[in-house]
């Protein structure tokens, strides 16, 4: 039997729902072996040098490292549905990650800097927040410590400790430790798809308070805020934008006898240009027009362009768990992709765009990010390639990312850290983040000085990020990324017709529905 001394509290989220969570301390030599057991069963240890992991239940085995258990009432070990699919969105069901990683010392960063995040200097006007950011771009990390420094300058009654984790598991866990324990960092710069499962929780705080009756929140893009809203409330104020753009080769197109200074606006014009550019030796395709992807784990970001432009609102309705990959106009949009794939396209992975065959000049159109395009024009393509404005059929979309910054609900300095964060959204620290990262401002007061930079691929990110939608905010997220991964590629490879194939999935979905 493990036994241990109690040395944490339940964070405020559970309380509400009359859950306990505790955290124990056990000796080294104390850990033993646990049968198999389900996510539900779950603790959170740290061995005696105070170091903190996760433990992976799912193959039943223990290690003396600390894990969440959640105990309902005094003998029954289980969970509330709902609660169970939250915190198994979360955690994962295979829950166990090692976290060195991030920053400098994994998850003892976030327990020390907690310890010390609501305390002052002797004179009691120093408030320390602790910054976590997703990502360990060198040129990301130089950007935000110099917003750091300049904002400490301004207001000396605040300290920040940054620190940084990889995207992924990683990131997740120390995310995780934080709650679970309550040492959670003040400030999150983290992505759009993390807040279907951190919203229910508690974990991100409602900024409607401030926003309302900040200066700023009129001159903010209307969509990009709203992509930071959940159920009429925000709460990630957008920072980065990541739009999908159509991307063309005009050299390819010239050759084709196709006007390079007017690419495809809508679907029966991509179709006609796909077709006109699309080259066979025999039944081998050597040259294709557009250059979509027949399998991998971004299928379900190309289909939601596609579904989109076609009238559908998402894969799901956020609002009210509506599945809409099987509608009408989403098969539809299966559909077309299929009739581009048959008349003739270089296969691919989405997993890695390093082979989307546009890179290598086997195909004439794709769909990139910014960042995908300065990388491409740099290189055997330079000079040769342009963006085009989004697509349309029944109306104009594409996808689009978004990275935030997030109030930790958690956090006892919300009006400091809402402070930082109207410093970082100030029109002069948005252009500035143009100037050193090339990430598009999202104020309306800049959209005249973005675009007169560089008007042919500034014109084209501004509409994209103003027609752009991101992946659901639910916490089944992962599942309907997965299930539709699985029904395109069953659509491509001729295994499922498209309607039988999004039905399938659509049902898959609908399981995930019922146990919220």
């Amino acid at each position: 039997m493990i036994s241990g001394k109690w040395i944490g509290d339940i964070p405020k989220y559970y309380q509400k729902e009359g859950w306990k969570l505790k955290i124990v301390q056990n000796k080294h030599e104390n850990i033993q072996i646990i049968k198999k057991t389900s996510i539900d069963k779950i603790k959170i240890m740290e061995n005696e040098n105070g170091v903190q992991r996760y433990m992976n239940l799912k193959h039943g085995i223990s290690t003396p490292f600390f894990l969440l258990y959640y105990h309902y009432g005094e003998g029954g070990f289980f969970m509330k549905k709902k609660m169970a699919m939250l915190c198994a969105a979360v955690i994962g069901v295979s829950a166990v990650f090692g976290t060195t990683g991030c920053g400098n010392n994994g998850n003892e960063e976030l327990v020390s800097s907690a310890e010390d995040s609501s305390a002052q200097d002797t004179d009691g006007k120093v408030t320390k927040l602790v910054f976590l950011r997703a990502g360990t771009e060198k040129a990301k990390k130089n950007y935000w410590q110099e917003m750091i420094e300049g904002f400490e300058a301004e207001n000396p009654d605040i300290d920040i400790e940054y620190q940084e984790c990889p995207y992924g598991d990683d990131f997740e866990t120390k995310l995780n430790t934080g709650f679970a324990s309550s040492t959670a960092p003040d400030i999150i710069n983290f992505t759009m798809a993390s807040m279907g499962t951190r919203v229910p929780l508690g974990q991100y705080e409602s900024l409607d308070k401030y926003v309302d009756v900040w200066e700023g929140k009129d001159d903010f893009m209307e969509n990009a805020l709203k992509l930071g809203t959940i159920n009429d409330s925000l709460y990630g104020l957008p920072v980065f934008a990541d739009p999908r753009v159509l991307i063309y080769n005009k050299e390819m197109f010239e050759e084709a006898g196709l006007n390079s200074e007017n690419p495809p606006s809508n679907w029966d014009e991509l179709l006609a240009a796909h077709e006109k550019l699309v080259k066979k030796d025999g039944d081998s395709v050597v040259q294709t027009g557009m250059g979509i992807p027949t399998s991998g784990s971004n299928m379900h970001q190309w289909f939601s362009i596609f579904a989109e432009e076609n009238g559908v609102k998402n894969l799901v309705d956020e609002d009210d768990n509506s599945i809409l990959i099987n509608t009408p106009e989403a098969v539809e949009a299966a559909e077309y992709m299929l009739k581009l794939k048959e008349l003739g396209v270089v296969q691919w992975d989405s997993t890695n765009s390093d082979q989307n065959p546009f890179s290598t000049g086997l195909a004439a159109m794709t769909f990139g990010s910014d960042q995908d395009f300065q990388t491409w024009n740099s290189g055997a393509l330079k000079d040769k390639i342009a963006m085009a404005s989004p697509l349309k059929n029944k109306k104009q979309a594409t996808f689009c990312g978004m990275s935030f910054l997030f109030m930790s609900g958690e956090t006892e300095h919300k009006e400091e850290v809402w402070r930082f964060m109207e410093y970082i959204s100030s029109p002069e620290n948005m252009w500035k983040r143009y100037e050193e990262l090339g990430s598009a401002p999202l104020r309306e007061s800049l959209k005249d000085k973005f675009i007169a930079e560089n008007p042919e691929i500034n014109q084209v990110i501004y509409e994209s990020i103003s027609c752009g939608n991101g992946s659901p905010k639910v916490p089944y997220a992962n599942s309907v990324y997965n299930i539709v991964n699985e029904s395109m590629e069953k659509i491509m490879y001729g295994v499922d017709e498209p309607g039988k194939s999004m039905n399938d999935g659509a049902k898959k979905i609908q399981k995930e529905v019922d146990n919220l």
